[in-house]
């Protein structure tokens, strides 16, 4: 009684009329059909109806009825309800409380009204709810959902198709256990049928709206099934224009996935794809978000070395012309775009020599330094780096690389707070100096960049700068062989540097520190020899010498140190201490002949008794 009299005055509230004693009575299906068709009327005509109900117990009286068969007839109807009032969230945290997940999962199997109504049930019934969507799924939902996609897809049932896929959707939205059990009873090839054959707007937009959701996670799936080729052919398709950026979303879900990205080189549509994103980039109307998506496909794209290669064809390529108009916009993001593209395209020594005909360094030099403070971003003068480091691993280019601002702009970059920048930079300068004694001695004699790079030695928070600032120290001694350069290093305080270096875990960087070293030492007066002593370099190298660990060649570089060091006294000395003509004597015995070799000679030289 007290049920339907709280339900009867809600309605008068919302101005429906019933007879109070007959729902006190047994019902008939006809007159709770009546009474249904009343509530549902209310509900679509007024939308303040359902929060009015909240507090009738609506919901008992229809988990009761649901779940009786001899009301199925009317299911249809129950589900609608439920899919109006679930538009509110109280009403979705009451729902939570009765048992009408598994009636509602049966009627998916009813007549399109019925199944159509239900779906709104479900998916309003999920929408934000985390443990609606967890008893939907514990009642075995996940799979005749999809199989209600799959089966109206089959009949090229759009409007069913639409509906069930926006359940879907709130289904799985935010919830990882969901998504999962959606990939493994196989959505993801469910969702590219949606695609390939439907040509409906909106259905294709919800299938691309799951896949974007389920991302990595189905990326096995999306590539067993040739999801790159059916994502690619959407973009290309100006049919489905209106809603690119909902396809290009969908495609960045999956092209970090190596698998994938071979499906999008491996398409002979991909110039078809790079001149559609150019259109993209190109129209006025493309919002920022949607270019900037479309820009990292093309980043993708071209770093992928497969890709790459065939997208650059030697330098014929379609994507050379666009790099270089976008390397010459004014926008910063083309800029950055264009500057990751020459780096990875930059990647062999034929494509360097292609590149290099096109003139590009100035445009590379204004992106590392822009003349206006608008211009500046630590991404584009990151990715502008990246493209001249690259280049300058190719040494037949290296002279052309180096314009009248080229080590300036780049030294410049030392003293720059971004670590990567400064990394960058570190590299260019050492690649740029190798094998050219004007560089290195450019560099050698200006104390202010000469101290920045020994500063950047003690940057131990970030490896790669302080590794490649000892490796730039090492190459400009080693290509000026310059006494005057030496003395700067030494009175900048460099030399614990380069014998830090004997100590590294990388074979090249113990080499160069060696190589670098003896250039030092076969130099060296007082002042060099007294900095060399403090730095304990007769102790670092007694002890690197024995490690097994030690390349041979490292080792015997090692060993032409010590014949140097021996010379002078107060090294002898030192080395005298740290029991060297007793380390002498043992390599004399060691297995590798070259070692071997090598310290019996140090031995004679040196008048080792051994």
């Amino acid at each position: 009684m007290h049920l339907i009299s709280n339900i009867y005055l809600c309605f008068k509230v919302a101005g429906v009329e019933f007879d109070i004693a007959r729902l006190e009575q047994y019902l008939s299906k006809e007159d709770l059909r009546q009474v249904l068709e009343s509530i549902l009327s209310k509900l679509l005509n007024n939308g303040f109806v359902a929060e009015q109900m909240l507090n009738t117990g609506l919901e008992l009286k229809i988990e009761i009825y649901l779940n009786n068969c001899d009301y199925r007839s009317m299911h249809g109807q129950l589900a609608q309800i439920i899919a109006e009032c679930c538009k509110c969230e109280e009403w979705r945290n009451r729902m939570a409380n009765v048992q009408i997940a598994s009636p509602l999962i049966s009627l998916l199997e009813a007549d399109d009204s019925s199944c159509y109504q239900t779906l709104r049930a479900l998916g309003n019934l999920c929408y934000e709810s985390p443990s609606n969507r967890k008893s939907i799924a514990a009642n075995g939902a996940t799979e005749k959902l999809i199989s209600t996609v799959e089966s109206h897809v089959a009949k090229r049932n759009s409007k069913m198709v639409q509906i069930a896929l926006g359940c879907l959707l709130n289904f799985i939205n935010d919830c990882d256990e969901n998504q999962d059990l959606a990939v493994s009873d196989g959505i993801i090839a469910v969702l590219l049928d949606c695609i390939r054959l439907l040509n409906d707007i909106k259905v294709i937009s919800g299938a691309l709206a799951l896949l974007t959701i389920i991302g990595i996670k189905g990326v096995k799936e999306v590539n067993t099934h040739d999801g790159g080729n059916v994502l690619l052919s959407l973009l290309c398709n100006y049919h489905y224009q209106d809603i690119e950026d909902s396809i290009i979303e969908a495609i960045i879900e999956f092209i970090e996935d190596d698998d994938f990205q071979k499906q999008l080189s491996g398409d002979d549509r991909i110039n078809d794809v790079i001149s559609r994103i150019e259109q993209i980039v190109d129209d006025e109307d493309s919002n920022e978000d949607v270019i900037n998506n479309a820009l990292t496909i093309v980043d993708h794209l071209l770093g992928d070395y497969d890709s790459m290669n065939l997208m650059f064809d030697n330098g014929k390529g379609k994507i050379v012309s666009i790099l270089l108009r976008w390397l010459r916009d004014k926008r910063v993001n083309l800029k950055a775009t264009a500057c990751l593209g020459i780096g990875n395209i930059a990647r062999s020594d034929d494509n360097c020599r292609k590149l290099i005909e096109f003139e590009i360094i100035s445009n590379l030099l204004e992106s590392v330094n822009p003349k206006q403070d608008s211009d500046k971003s630590p991404k584009l003068e990151v990715a502008a780096l990246s493209a001249i480091k690259n280049l300058s691993v190719c040494s037949s280019i290296r002279p052309k690389l180096i314009t009248g601002q080229t080590v300036s702009v780049i030294s410049s970059k030392l003293f720059s707070i971004f670590s990567p920048a400064t990394y960058k930079s570190l590299s260019i300068l050492r690649l740029l100096a190798t094998g050219n004694d004007i560089i290195a001695i450019e560099l050698g004699s200006d104390m202010e960049i000469l101290n920045r790079i020994i500063e950047l030695c003690t940057v131990l928070e970030h490896d790669g700068v302080f590794s490649e600032a000892m490796r730039l120290l090492a190459c400009i001694i080693k290509e000026t062989q310059n006494k005057k350069i030496v003395d700067n290093i030494t009175a900048a305080g460099g030399t614990v540097h380069l014998i830090s270096m004997l100590s590294n875990k990388h074979a090249q960087l113990q080499n160069e520190g060696a190589i670098a070293l003896l250039f030092i030492s076969a130099v060296a007066d007082e002042n060099i020899n007294e900095s060399l002593h403090k730095d304990e370099i007769a102790k670092v190298i007694t002890k690197i010498v024995q490690d097994n660990d030690v390349m041979a060649e490292v080792r015997c570089n090692m060993l032409s140190l010590i014949e140097i060091l021996w010379k002078v006294d107060l090294h002898q000395s030192a080395l005298k201490i740290n029991n060297i003509a007793e380390v002498i004597s043992c390599l004399c015995e060691h297995d590798s002949e070259l070692i071997k070799s090598k310290a019996k000679s140090v031995a004679v030289n040196c008048h080792f008794d051994i």
